[in-house]
């Protein structure tokens, strides 16, 4: 099967195969930062995060959580403060995931 001129049918397919919204979560200018810094910096706390932004703690707090709901971080409670780390296997995963999904629909001949 392939994909001919029929660009509805491309985007039908790439859209099925690769999790175009967690791009967008990851690709997000501050979030990427975010990813990078507690790759680089290890777990902490939002308050120690947000020491290292120029964005207030609760903006912060809202990347942070929108990252942790497609897996991008992870999330740990303990007492009152809450814990954030990069998720970087889940991350090199993904994106293994879809470079392999990628080069399936790219071999695919018209």
């Amino acid at each position: 099967m392939g994909l001919g001129h029929d660009p509805n049918k491309c985007k039908k397919l790439i859209e099925d195969n690769i999790d175009i919204e967690y791009y967008r979560a990851i690709f997000d200018p501050v979030r990427s930062e975010l990813l990078v810094f507690l790759s680089i910096y290890g777990e902490m706390t939002i308050g120690q995060i947000a020491e290292h932004f120029p964005q207030n703690r609760s903006v912060i707090s809202r990347h942070l959580d929108y990252m942790n709901r497609f897996d991008i971080v992870q999330r740990r409670k303990e007492g009152r403060e809450i814990y954030y780390k990069a998720n970087q296997h889940g991350v090199v995963d993904r994106f293994e995931k879809t470079a392999s999904n990628m080069k399936a629909l790219l071999n695919l001949q018209p």
